[in-house]
């Protein structure tokens, strides 16, 4: 009988391994540690409870696409916004939110503008555009925008001397010489050799990879979170760390092990939330709060709809 395994998180998302079965090549990033043989790290034994961590993310929302007809050519756009934030957890203190920001926006495709008027509710929407005429590139735009604002609140909670945790990769921190991890939840590609590869769901709960080049300015291993329930596949629970290099491997192997003793506490509970472990608990709390402040995406849809409607009774 085949192997059956169903996936924790739910058919709403993509899931965490996304892997190709036989991918065309693997990276095969280079290992920088343990002379460059793999190794298994065990969660440190220092208690890390005294660690200043903030925990920074973002959504974003498309509430309604939208169109112009312009000289006979189609042009896209969206409505829908974006939030970002972060929870600070200091030792012998309540979790607090902290930079708190959303945004609503219209963009338009093309180079097109096409302002919105603000409608009964308090809806109102800041007028973007981008030159890129795909159909997607408009919602592209505030995936874009909420990264960049999560890029510059992390580099400011770094430099606050906050150990600073991005939920995703680091590709939106401008600066390589700050103390921010990025926090990798989904697995697109085989970055190791493919020996190596198979071999990280070997992993046990707190233990990490040895450290390997992702590029040349960042640094990354695997972690296992947390052992996987009995029916869930070999990849669940497992995420990946990104480390700047630019403070060298010493400096990294250090962040790695405080990274590897400190965030399995924080790891996602189950029957809470339907993407744990790997969806950590603070960030799960800042997406929820950060929906809220968005308000509700029915009534945004129906406030777009209502300002639609108002250019053009006013453009006839």
């Amino acid at each position: 009988m085949p192997e059956i395994f169903v996936e924790p998180w739910p058919t709403s998302t993509s899931g965490p391994y996304l892997v190709p079965e036989e991918p065309d090549a693997a990276a095969e990033c280079p290992i920088v540690e343990d002379g460059g043989d793999m190794a298994f790290h065990d969660r440190p034994t220092a208690d890390p409870a005294d660690t200043r961590v903030a925990f920074v993310d973002g959504v974003r929302r498309a509430d309604a696409r939208l169109y112009q007809r312009i000289d006979g050519q189609t042009i896209h756009g969206v409505a829908g916004g974006h939030g970002h934030g972060a929870v600070l957890c200091e030792p012998g203190s309540r979790p607090v939110f902290s930079r708190v920001f959303t945004q609503h926006l219209v963009v338009w495709g093309s180079g097109a503008s096409g302002a919105l008027p603000p409608v009964v509710g308090g809806w109102s929407w800041e007028e973007r555009s981008v030159a890129d005429d795909a159909p997607d590139a408009p919602l592209q735009a505030i995936q874009r925008i909420m990264r960049e604002h999560e890029g510059i609140a992390a580099e400011q909670l770094a430099d606050e001397g906050w150990l600073t945790v991005v939920d995703g990769p680091l590709n939106f921190v401008r600066s390589r010489d700050r103390a921010v991890i990025g926090f990798v939840k989904t697995h697109y590609q085989a970055l190791l050799p493919m020996e190596l590869h198979a071999r990280v769901p070997e992993l046990r709960a707190g233990q990490r990879t040895s450290l390997f080049a992702k590029r040349s300015d960042i640094y990354s291993c695997y972690l296992r979170l947390s052992d996987p329930p009995v029916y869930a596949g070999p990849w669940a629970g497992i995420a990946r760390l990104e480390f700047p290099s630019s403070v060298g491997i010493d400096e990294v192997v250090i962040a790695a092990d405080r990274a590897t003793a400190l965030l399995p506490r924080y790891a996602g509970i189950p029957h809470k939330d339907p993407r744990a472990p790997q969806n950590l608990q603070p960030v799960s709390k800042l997406e929820d709060h950060l929906r809220r402040r968005l308000g509700d995406g029915t009534l945004a849809a129906r406030a777009v709809r209502r300002a639609a409607m108002a250019v053009t009774t006013m453009e006839a």
